[in-house]
Order: structure tokens, then sequence, then C-alpha cells
């Protein structure tokens, strides 16, 4: 997880980003993942879709991973790195968003969130369901 230091308030998040010119989700993660750790995932998997709206509106495609290659950096430019155990990252501060979601994040079926955001990216309303 990043632990974000320069803004959002030192909340985690997993690494991820936005997409470049002609890239699919899959090709996304892989490519921010590395990016951010220094690590290669190893077969990601979609685990689920969160979409959002605030004044504006995006999706999240969450991907989760079971095996990676390289050595991971512990200072990306968003903050610092850090391993979490699975049963500690619900306790983590996290975005709104993704709290609501984090519970569904390793079973083995999919997940939809779609969330209603405030100006500073808390959820006002949300929904979240199996696929």
């Amino acid at each position: 997880m990043i632990k974000f230091t320069k803004k959002w308030g030192h909340v985690y998040a997993p690494p991820g980003g936005k997409f470049e010119e002609g890239e699919s989700p899959l090709d996304c993660i892989i490519r921010e993942f590395y990016e951010e750790t220094g690590l290669t995932l190893i077969n990601p998997r979609l685990q689920g879709i969160s979409y959002w709206k605030d004044k504006d509106e995006g999706i999240i495609f969450v991907y989760t991973a079971e095996d990676f290659e390289g050595n991971l950096k512990f200072v990306s430019e968003e903050g610092t790195l850090e391993w979490i155990k699975l049963e500690d990252l619900t306790k983590l501060p996290q975005f709104d968003q993704n709290k609501i979601f984090t519970p569904y994040l390793f079973k083995q079926e999919l997940f939809e969130s779609k969330s209603l955001l405030d100006n500073k990216a808390r959820v006002l309303k949300n929904k979240i369901r199996k696929m």
C-alpha cells in the first residue's frame, strides 16, 4: 500500500493510476504498479469495478495478484510504500470508496461498487454488489 504524504491527508491506497493512450485496464495496472513499486505483477486478476461520481465521474478497475517479481522501492512519487497484512487492511485510514470495497478484495467473486462522493472524496451514497 502507498501511504500518501504529499496529498490526500496521509491515507493509504493501493498502487494504481490513469490510463495512457491505447492501454487496456490490465496494461495500465501492470505499468502503474511497476512505476510506483518497482515490482512486476504476475497474473493480476480483475477483482472488481468501482464507479464514482463527484463533480466528475470515473471508474476504477480493481486487480489483485498473489505473485510478483522485482525489488520493492520503499518511496514513490506519491508517498511511502508499506507491506500490510491482509487482516489489517480494513483497519487502515483509506479513501471512503476504497474502504467500502476492501472486504471484497480477496474473495472468489467479482464485485461492483457505485459511489456518490462529496468534494473531499467522502462517500455520500454507495451501493455494492457481487457480480
